[in-house]
């Protein structure tokens, strides 16, 4: 029987081979910071910097808004622990399909899978159902930054780099009794580890998850903030 580790070092060549299939390789982006979509530098000022975590409570969409601008640019992405998100709805949100990884169900491997993530990829996002201890974490994050990966993680991850909780979502589209729903507006607090104080930030995405303008940030003082509403 094939043992855990086995499997794992063939997941490691296979990354290997497509990127030497497509002609690109992670040389090209030894930038320190990865393409950022227009807006989301109000949540992240300084970019999407290498080998930083970012924790990412209260919506899956806005851990994909994240991803999707140094994805469509050529990063590597990797999907790992969140089975809602199928190719359809990946494309949808701005991730290039040549360039992605999915891995919904990791089940109890799910530090190894992510471990050999981020040894072939730009950027790895995590579920928040992980099955993931805190000594899980601790490495993932230290080989993260010994990678230069950019690790976007659903839900509180303690040691984050920045973290960012959606404490109100609002759709709008809808007129009286017709249209669709068109964007979504997300207030989120937005905590850097380095920051002495939280900022609530105004996000508008477009129905595909995507930004549809520039956010506004709005200074706040330092007591916590109540989360509204499910992660979608």
């Amino acid at each position: 029987m094939e043992t855990v580790e086995a499997r794992i070092a063939k997941a490691r060549a296979a990354l290997g081979e497509v990127q030497l299939r497509v002609g690109t390789s992670r040389d090209r982006w030894e930038a320190p910071t990865l393409p950022l979509a227009t807006g989301l530098d109000a949540v992240l000022p300084q970019g999407l910097r290498r080998g930083q975590v970012i924790s990412v409570e209260g919506s899956t969409s806005l851990m994909l808004a994240l991803a999707a601008a140094a994805s469509a640019a050529g990063s590597w992405t990797a999907v790992v622990g969140i089975p809602s998100l199928g190719v359809v709805a990946a494309a949808r949100r701005g991730l290039d399909l040549a360039r992605v990884g999915l891995i919904p169900h990791p089940g109890v491997q799910a530090a190894a899978a992510a471990g050999a993530c981020i040894d072939g990829m730009d950027v790895v996002l995590l579920g928040e159902g992980l099955a993931l201890s805190d000594s899980d974490r601790r490495r993932l994050a230290s080989r993260a930054r010994e990678r230069g990966v950019v690790m976007i993680a659903g839900g509180a991850w303690a040691g984050a780099h920045v973290s960012l909780t959606v404490v109100e979502s609002r759709w709008s589209g809808l007129g009286a009794g017709d249209g669709r729903l068109r964007t979504r507006d997300l207030t989120v607090r937005a905590q850097g580890r380095q920051a002495g104080r939280a900022r609530l930030v105004t996000l508008t995405l477009d129905g595909g998850g995507l930004p549809a303008r520039h956010g506004a940030g709005v200074p706040t003082g330092p007591a916590p903030l109540r989360a509204l509403g499910g992660a979608a």
